[in-house]
């Protein structure tokens, strides 16, 4: 007997799901809510020292007490999608405009 290929739709959906049940089990074990309460934490202590920094005198700068986490995630693979999709942006709204305006031109 010849064993059969198994269908890439199947395989295809069962990774989704598998990805499903992962990004499920790391939302009902709390691991979204342990990276929040970090950076609750984070500003907890921020407005303690915001607080002491009142009560000494000291000089008072926003920028000290906020905390802001940013992360570049930019590089060459992202820069052409990102050019991709605009020049798909561009060619589908051109694309449907004239289909509009040939469309038009029948009824008109």
């Amino acid at each position: 007997m010849k064993k059969k290929d198994k269908n890439p739709f199947l395989r295809i959906l069962g990774l989704l799901f598998l990805g499903f049940i992962s990004l499920y089990i790391a939302l009902e074990s709390g691991y979204y809510e342990a990276k929040v309460s970090k950076k609750t934490a984070m500003t907890a202590e921020s407005i303690q020292k915001f607080e002491e920094d009142v009560k000494n005198g000291n000089p008072i700068d926003v920028n000290t007490y906020i905390f802001e986490e940013k992360k570049d995630y930019s590089n060459h693979t992202t820069d052409a999608a990102v050019f991709i999709g605009a020049k798909v942006e561009d060619f589908m709204s051109k694309g449907i405009t004239e289909i509009f305006g040939v469309v038009k031109s029948l009824f008109t």
